[in-house]
């Protein structure tokens, strides 16, 4: 920030050579004129009221108080509003100054846009709106109708209720600019109609307003149906109108005795009809508009049910006049079915036939066959007509119905996207006698009358022979064909027939390898001379790529080679771009990548739920019971049909055996702290299926079972160590599973996993188990309920194991 910049604001404005807009932006740049005192801002301003004064200075005073009158602080603002707007509705009154006009409506729309900041200032404004709309409405000047249009939009939208008492003084002075050419102007007039609809009170719910809009929006379509019924005037048509038409007050139109000036002045009186009601549809509203689509697609189908060949039928002036312009209006009309696309999107596919089938009709009226090497017609219309179906494509996607239409638009796509290529005759003598020249004359004409194709060539005149033929002027029409493709593809390519697929795959690859590889040639073809167009080529490649059909597989091979191909020799550094990106996907479509989820981790959440945990009763009660005197040996089992109650340590085994649920035991977990070591042997031998049971007198931890399949053999094998004290922990158990080929021993738990699941079967009826007594023990104590557990358990396992032995 450059300090003491803003001392030179006096020699600013006050040089008159200078060019004070450059100079007041390169003095905004350094923003030091807002941190001067306020006495210093004050006097900034009383500079510019000063220059307002004189007719010389005002010009230069207006343009530098439109620049800095948004940063005005409001003190100075209320303090001078009021001489700023009477100086400027001045300025309007005084017509023969034309050139400050522009300016002073500047200056008043910053002060509207300021106003709303403040609630005086608001009041001020309100107060003076009037004065100021009958001043700038009764300018007539053509140069000054932008900035006053630009002004009245501005005060409707901030000030709708103010300026309802103003209201017919403004609709007939937008009136009066209804036959402009001016497309700035035009833009502001439909916006100014638009919002005079709502500058008046709207009543309960908004009743005024939709009742309001839902007029003006019938009598445009009213008042183009008059227009449109005065051109078909002399031309036969099939669409049948409603004869009580309520349309607009405008003025009437000045009649010429000159067709065509005639016929001009009520085409560009209805394509700006036209662009009104695009605003209407468009623009916002306070209240939602009651559309009738009907009644606007009515409008667009009656303007495109007459071609120009149907008009040219009638030849008088008039109606060929009417015909010339005809191309334009229908142009108006697909834009503003685009309008309505946009607005309804999905609420419009209960015409959804009516709308394609009306593209197909558009395309037909204006194809033109014998176009070949030179620039066809109806270009901006066909133009017109792709961009308005990759509209309703985009729109409502897989519902566009487009298939129903792809034969013929997939058939005017390629004769659009296809070059110009000339034809060479080649003609054989066959006869190997020599002829004079009179005779080989003779012999050439009567060949060229037999070969039809040779016929066509030579019946071309001397002077077309002599035009140079190309596609010089179609390449905006090759570029909308190709993104209409494209657009059209993404829609509904799978719902495209796959004879099309293969037809387009054909096409559009022969022409991507003849432009690509003739690149550095010199024989560039000239349809595709357009890096836009190349572009747009390149998509139209890779739309069939990523869009085929399931019977037709996708050109994918071709592909990959015209984008490797595109992105090292063309020319252009965007369409080097966009094949290099293109390629990208297609290796992706080749090398797909995995799908990732990535959750980020909360490390207070993974804390919480930890603690959690830890106070579950489920955990509460197995650390409770890990530390109660442990004199029991705790089966667990685990089956697939039912899971036994961890709560009890040991199963009743007293009940029948029909009762017993049948189920596969995939884990026995044994539980001895303080029992002696057993080793059970099994033999396989006469004495099978009975276990033999010694006590060591040492004490031993650790048990390992093996168990031979091929054998039937199960050894426990018990390994010596040291009493080790009481367990504290539930985890510290000794785990024994079933396992054929491997053992594995830790130091406290031992388990085998078998191959194949033992299933827990009802026990036979012989087999019972025995009751054993309570056993004392040497001091002469009855043993502890614990003691007759075990012997329970004993039993248990005996019983599994020699189930096992049986199978």
């Amino acid at each position: 920030m450059m300090e003491g910049v803003s001392k030179i604001f006096g020699g600013i404005v006050d040089v008159v050579d200078v060019n004070i807009r450059s100079t007041l932006g390169s003095l905004d740049e350094h923003q030091t004129l807002w941190e001067e005192p306020q006495h210093e801002i004050e006097a900034y301003f009383a500079k510019l009221t000063a220059l307002l004064g004189s007719a010389e200075t005002r010009d230069r005073g207006l343009i530098a108080l439109s620049h800095f009158v948004c940063r005005c602080p409001l003190e100075i603002l209320e303090e001078r509003l009021q001489y700023w707007v009477n100086v400027c509705a001045k300025i309007c009154n005084q017509r023969g100054q034309s050139a400050s006009i522009p300016l002073a409506c500047d200056v008043l729309t910053q002060l509207v846009l300021k106003s709303v900041e403040s609630a005086e200032l608001g009041k001020l404004m309100i107060g003076n709106l009037s004065k100021i709309l009958d001043s700038i409405t009764s300018v007539v000047d053509p140069s000054n109708h932008s900035s006053i249009l630009e002004f009245l939009k501005t005060a409707m939208l901030k000030y709708p209720g103010p300026s309802g008492p103003s209201k017919n003084r403004i609709e007939q002075y937008l009136y009066s600019l209804i036959d402009t050419e001016d497309p700035m102007v035009l833009d502001l007039v439909g916006s100014c109609l638009h919002l005079l609809q709502q500058i008046k009170g709207g009543g309960q719910h908004g009743n005024l307003h939709k009742k309001t809009w839902e007029e003006y929006h019938c009598q445009l379509v009213d008042t183009i149906h008059d227009f449109l019924g005065k051109i078909f005037a002399h031309t036969p048509e099939s669409f049948d109108v409603d004869d009580n038409l309520e349309c607009l007050k405008l003025p009437k139109m000045i009649v010429n005795d000159e067709p065509v000036i005639s016929a001009q002045k009520v085409a560009t009186r209805v394509s700006n009809l036209i662009v009104c009601l695009e605003k209407a549809i468009v623009e916002p509203y306070p209240v939602a508009k009651p559309v009738k689509p009907m009644k606007i697609l009515n409008v667009i189908f009656r303007g495109h049910a007459v071609s120009c060949r149907a008009m040219a039928r009638n030849s008088i002036q008039d109606n060929l006049a009417l015909g010339l312009f005809l191309p334009n209006i229908q142009k108006q009309l697909l834009k503003l079915l685009d309008s309505l696309v946009l607005t309804l999107k999905s609420n419009l596919l209960l015409f959804g036939n009516l709308i394609t089938d009306l593209f197909d009709q558009c395309l037909k009226t204006t194809l033109t066959v014998e176009a070949k090497g030179r620039k066809k017609s109806f270009v901006a219309l066909r133009i017109k007509v792709y961009e308005s179906i990759g509209i309703w494509c985009e729109t409502v996607n897989f519902a566009s119905d487009i298939q129903s239409i792809s034969d013929s638009l997939m058939e005017h796509i390629i004769q659009d996207v296809t070059p110009y290529e000339p034809k060479v005759t080649l003609q054989v003598n066959a006869s190997g006698q020599k002829l004079s020249a009179k005779a080989r004359k003779k012999l050439q004409k009567q060949q060229n009358a037999a070969t039809s194709l040779a016929k066509t060539h030579s019946s071309d005149s001397a002077s077309d022979s002599k035009l140079a033929h190309g596609d010089c002027g179609n390449e905006t029409l090759c570029l909308a064909a190709l993104n209409c493709l494209s657009k059209a593809f993404e829609a509904a390519g799978c719902f495209i027939k796959p004879v099309l697929h293969k037809i387009l795959q054909e096409k559009i690859v022969s022409i991507c390898f003849s432009v690509f590889t003739d690149l550095n040639t010199g024989t560039r073809l000239n349809l595709y001379c357009e890096p836009s167009c190349r572009a747009a080529l390149l998509s139209a490649m890779n739309s069939l790529i990523v869009n085929p059909h399931h019977h037709c597989p996708s050109p994918l091979q071709y592909g990959i080679a015209v984008f490797n191909i595109a992105q090292t020799q063309d020319s252009n550094s965007d369409v080097r771009a966009k094949a290099s990106d293109l390629a990208r996907s297609c290796e992706l479509l080749i090398h797909p990548r995995r799908e990732v989820f990535y959750f980020p981790i909360d490390e207070n959440a993974v804390r919480d739920m930890l603690a959690a945990k830890k106070k579950h009763p489920l955990n509460a009660n197995s650390s409770n019971t890990s530390t109660e005197v442990n004199d029991q040996i705790s089966i667990q089992f685990k089956s697939n049909e039912r899971q036994e109650d961890e709560q009890s340590p040991v199963k009743d085994l007293a009940g029948s055996a029909e009762d017993e649920p049948v189920a596969r035991v995939e884990e026995v977990t044994l539980t001895d702290e303080k029992s002696s070591p057993q080793v059970y042997e099994l033999c396989d031998d006469e004495n099978a299926g009975e276990l033999q049971k010694s006590v060591a007198d040492k004490t031993h931890e650790s048990q390992v079972i093996r168990i031979d399949s091929d054998e039937s053999e199960i050894e426990i094998v018990t390994s010596t160590q040291a009493s080790a004290p009481p367990v504290e922990n539930s985890k510290e158990t000794e785990s024994v599973a079933f396992s054929d080929d491997e053992v594995a021993q830790t130091p406290s738990s031992s388990q085998i996993t078998p191959s194949k699941c033992l299933s827990q079967a009802p026990l036979a009826s012989n087999r019972k188990r025995e009751s054993l007594p309570a056993k004392e023990d040497t001091n002469g104590e009855k043993r502890p309920k614990t003691a007759e557990c075990d012997d329970d358990v004993d039993a248990r396992v005996n019983d599994l194991v020699a189930e096992f032995v049986d199978e």
